[in-house]
């Protein structure tokens, strides 16, 4: 019997990241409990999908070793969120000057975070991660969506990139960090900003280029299923705790376009995750017996941390760090199904 294609979609979230960063490493800790020590994601999942802060976890899970085997545990990718996140989102005094409190230029300086990816990415290109993926960024200059695919990028210097410059381009959302100047191995330059802006859950992206895949080629696996429908899928969506605080109506009436410029921005994306959970419900909603829908939606509440993307303080990034435990305590047994799941699968 064919095994399903299994995927991981990560939304986009800023310092909340946190969250599906800790619910990860759990199911990671799972499935090496069931599978011995050396269990990694990115051995049970046959595609990855991230946008912005989902994009960087996505990366970091399907870096490469020295030996092929995952140069990284699920803890040390969200470490780099608890570890670095301060100093990613640590506004200097001249660059508050200069930047006019942010009303003439980005929020943040992108060097703390450059700074990180190279650290953690160095110089591995796109084409040598351990699976196919989807992470998204949108092209200004082109006006398009960009999606980096590992799948396309083997052997095609069009289409590969310096998984840094993958990693920088996904999170570089409008007003925290400036735009993205990346190239392409052929040195095809582009101008990019966070996929987030399109596809903050970019589950239905995953889904989209899964249906053109033959995965059983590509990961030297008969056992897969080539160019799969969603019967022969299982999806598994993590969110980044995106519901916001909610705008009083009194406020946002007189609102103009600096008043409207942050909500706009935070309602767009939880707006996006929210729709893109809606359509693969009812798609997956179909399937009927004696076939199993195996479309798995897990949204974390972050209360009682801070909403924003940028609240990188210990405090609230303790408190982010607390709210992924609290689901993990929560859903023990959905998290040890999961991980059953991925092993029948694998």
């Amino acid at each position: 019997m064919a095994k399903k294609v299994t995927i991981l979609s990560i939304d986009g979230g800023g310092i909340r990241g946190i969250l599906p960063g800790v619910i990860l490493a759990h199911l990671e800790t799972k499935l090496q409990e069931k599978e011995g020590v050396h269990a990694r994601l990115s051995d049970y999942f046959d595609m990855i999908a991230g946008t912005s802060t989902g994009g960087i976890l996505s990366c970091i899970y399907l870096i490469p070793g020295s030996d092929g085997r995952p140069k990284f545990t699920a803890q040390q990718a969200v470490d780099l969120y608890l570890e670095r996140g301060h100093e990613i989102f640590d506004v200097s005094f001249w660059h508050k000057m200069r930047s006019g409190m942010s009303l003439s230029d980005e929020k943040y300086s992108a060097a703390h975070l450059e700074e990180s990816l190279l650290d953690y990415m160095g110089d591995t290109k796109l084409s040598q991660l351990l699976k196919p993926c989807i992470i998204t960024a949108y092209d200004i200059f082109k006006r398009k969506a960009v999606f980096f695919n590992q799948a396309d990028a083997v052997n095609n210097d069009l289409r590969d990139f310096y998984v840094r410059d993958v990693a920088r381009a996904t999170s570089a959302a409008p007003t925290y960090f400036e735009t993205a100047r990346v190239k392409s191995m052929y040195g095809t330059p582009y101008y990019l900003i966070d996929g987030g802006v399109f596809a903050n859950n970019p589950s239905m992206c995953a889904y989209a280029e899964a249906r053109t895949l033959d995965f059983a080629t590509k990961l030297q696996h008969p056992g897969k299923v080539d160019k799969p429908m969603a019967k022969e899928m299982v999806i598994i969506s993590i969110g980044t705790g995106s519901k916001g605080n909610p705008y009083d109506y009194n406020q946002a009436k007189d609102w103009g376009v600096v008043g409207w410029l942050m909500p706009l921005i935070d309602i767009l994306m939880s707006g996006n995750s929210e729709t893109v959970n809606y359509q693969l419900q009812q798609m997956f909603g179909t399937i009927t017996p004696p076939e199993q829908s195996d479309y798995y939606r897990l949204e974390p509440q972050r209360e009682p941390a801070d909403a924003a993307m940028d609240n990188a303080s210990p405090e609230n990034m303790g408190k982010l760090k607390e709210a992924g435990m609290r689901f993990v305590s929560d859903n023990e047994k959905l998290l040890s199904n999961l991980a059953d799941l991925l092993i029948a699968n694998k």
